[in-house]
């Protein structure tokens, strides 16, 4: 059985019923009968198939990549902050940093669920951040809940569909609205934080909504999270940022995890942001980092000097470790 991360409806899947994608971008029946060897598994690689949850809209249906469904239980990863913390920035400089080999000290390597679709976020986010040096406008508001895109991440052994969730935060306040509908089907959560953050207010609205939506078993959640201090470049003068922002891990040592963890909450409570700590209360899991997505604020809608992420990756190395698609690591998570 699939849960389809879009419309939450569980079914059955099979090859007999898949579909592909025409150059217009409508769907059409997908014929193996004449195909095998390696035309059938390029076949598939491209291949689709339709969730069959009933929709009173047609232009709700949708249709999930083969690729999503054909190894197990995706990992659904919704990222989460309010406007203005960076998510944007942050997601395209992780898939940048994964594109550049980023995952390989790791044991891992990753593909492309989806290849049209990230090609055609690469086109959007990364190749526009990273080599033109332009600013990325904020989340849009779309009608329905779909990946920003989704990686085949494999350990040499098992390969796992992870799918990244960034929908605006206004969004994500309401239960109700269609973008939101993946929520309960999220695997783990990446919370957003923009380092400047000062505020006596009652913390980020979006992420009391996600987080009281959630089941919760013994008044906390087993969804393993993490805490993304973005922007900090503009704190990297202060202690502790100094000592964590330059020192580029390419391992993960949990006891550092833990120290870094450690002096992130204590920054962020030290600046009056205890409210935005509620993930690390209510997950039994969780995880804080520095992390700078461009190195610089932009000037005039650009990064002159260039982008130079720092950090991007730790956050979701911790988030594969958690919920064990990097394996060896099950103590992670304080």
């Amino acid at each position: 059985m699939i849960l389809c991360p879009i419309c939450l409806h569980e079914f059955a899947w099979s090859e007999d019923e898949l579909y592909e994608r025409t150059p217009a971008g409508h769907y059409q029946r997908l014929s193996l009968e004449h195909a095998s060897g390696a035309r059938r598994e390029d076949l598939l690689r491209a291949a689709h198939v339709r969730c069959p949850a009933p929709v009173a809209d047609p232009s709700l249906e949708h249709h999930l990549p083969y690729t999503y469904v054909r190894h197990g239980r995706p990992l659904v990863i919704g990222l989460v902050g309010g406007p203005e913390t960076g998510k944007t920035h942050l997601l395209a400089s992780m898939i940048g940093a994964i594109e550049q080999g980023g995952l390989r000290p790791y044991g891992l390597t990753a593909d492309a669920v989806d290849i049209e679709r990230h090609a055609e976020y690469v086109n959007t986010y990364v190749h526009p951040l990273m080599v033109e040096r332009t600013a990325l406008s904020r989340t849009t508001h779309r009608a329905t809940a779909e990946p920003a895109d989704a990686l085949l991440v494999n350990d040499g052994r098992h390969t796992t569909a992870v799918a990244f969730f960034d929908i605006a935060g206004e969004l994500l306040r309401s239960s109700t609205h269609e973008a939101t509908r993946f929520v309960p089907a999220v695997g783990g959560l990446l919370f957003v934080i923009d380092a400047a953050t000062r505020s006596a207010r009652m913390g980020d609205e979006s992420f009391r909504a996600v987080l009281d939506r959630l089941p919760k078993s013994g008044g906390r959640l087993d969804i393993p999270a993490v805490i993304a201090v973005t922007k900090s470049d503009s704190v990297r003068f202060e202690a502790p940022v100094d000592t964590w922002l330059y020192d580029e891990p390419d391992r993960l040592d949990q006891m550092d995890v833990l120290r870094e963890s450690r002096d992130v909450y204590a920054f962020l409570h030290r600046r009056g942001a205890q409210a935005w700590l509620s993930p690390y209360d209510k997950c039994r899991k969780c995880t804080l980092h520095f992390v700078s997505a461009t190195g610089a604020a932009p000037t005039d809608g650009r990064f002159p000097r260039g982008v130079r992420p720092r950090r991007v990756l730790a956050p979701l190395i911790s988030l594969l470790a958690m919920t064990g698609v990097l394996r060896g690591y099950p103590e992670v998570g304080i």
